[in-house]
């Protein structure tokens, strides 16, 4: 089970009885990935790196490209939404 699985798992049973038999931290640690998990879902610019002549993601740092007309919005590596808009 993913981290992302394990932290709506947590959360879901925030609203059951179960919630008692788990830690503080582990519901930390829920809160913390699924906080992690919706802030990818913002489109964030990709760092220019003219000096390189590429971009880079703008959460993990690896190289990505431009997809004309493909409707690609992620890194595909780590699931950063991308905003390409102006970028040529």
């Amino acid at each position: 089970m993913s981290k992302y699985e394990q932290a709506i798992k947590l959360l879901e049973i925030l609203s059951s009885d179960e919630f008692q038999q788990f830690t503080s931290s582990e519901f930390d640690d829920a809160i913390y990935t699924a906080i992690e998990a919706l802030e990818k879902q913002i489109p964030k610019k990709p760092v220019d790196n003219p000096k390189n002549g590429w971009f880079e993601c703008p959460n993990c740092g690896l190289i990505v490209w431009v997809y004309y007309g493909t409707g690609e919005t992620h890194h595909c590596d780590c699931g950063q939404r991308l905003d390409w808009e102006g970028i040529e």
